[in-house]
This record gives C-alpha cells, structure tokens and sequence, in this order.
C-alpha cells in the first residue's frame, strides 16, 4: 500500500460503475487484484483503484493511488494525472461524480 505520502484520490459516483468494464471500454490496462482491488497502468504509470463501497463490478465510492510515476523524464504532476485518469475512466459511463477530494 501507499503511505501517507503518495497521491490518492477518492471519487464517489451517482450510480454504481463497473470498474473492470469502464477500464475495458476506455482501452486501459488493468489487472483485478480481488474484489475491490485493481492495478492500473495509465500512461506508463501504476495506479491502484480501490473500491471503498461496492466491489470493482459495482463501485460507488473507489479511491486511486498513485503507486509509482511514470519514469524519469516524462513531465507529471501526480494530482492531474490521477485527475485525467478519472477523467477517462468515467467517460464513457453514464456516471457523474458526486464527490470527490
């Protein structure tokens, strides 16, 4: 896991998201960890979602950690990209989110 270092964000949605084919659809490398855990690489970063309330089939409250930065040399902010993550990752749901920090 992350210490409390490490970018996270959490979203919460206004309906349940199915992570696994929300990330399928956006064309996403993924890897289930378990029923709430996946593993994410997203230009060429490695993030962890996890699902907070719900499983990864039915999420409605996930968080995502940055779990190690793209290499060295490739300019990212880790806030805008865990923000461009979500982006894409809800986009083609019919999700909104509600809250996020």
């Amino acid at each position: 896991m992350t210490d409390e270092n490490e970018p996270v964000q959490h979203c919460t949605v206004g309906e349940p998201v199915n992570l696994p084919t929300a990330l399928e659809t956006a064309a996403i490398e993924y890897l289930d960890v378990d029923d709430q855990r996946t593993i994410v690489i997203y230009q060429q970063a490695i993030l962890m979602v996890i699902a907070s309330k719900g499983q990864a089939t039915a999420a409605r409250e996930f968080a995502v950690e940055l779990w190690e930065e793209p290499p060295d040399g490739l300019p990212c902010d880790p806030d805008d990209l865990i923000t461009a993550f979500l982006d894409e990752l809800l986009a083609p749901t019919d999700a909104v989110r509600t809250g996020f920090e």
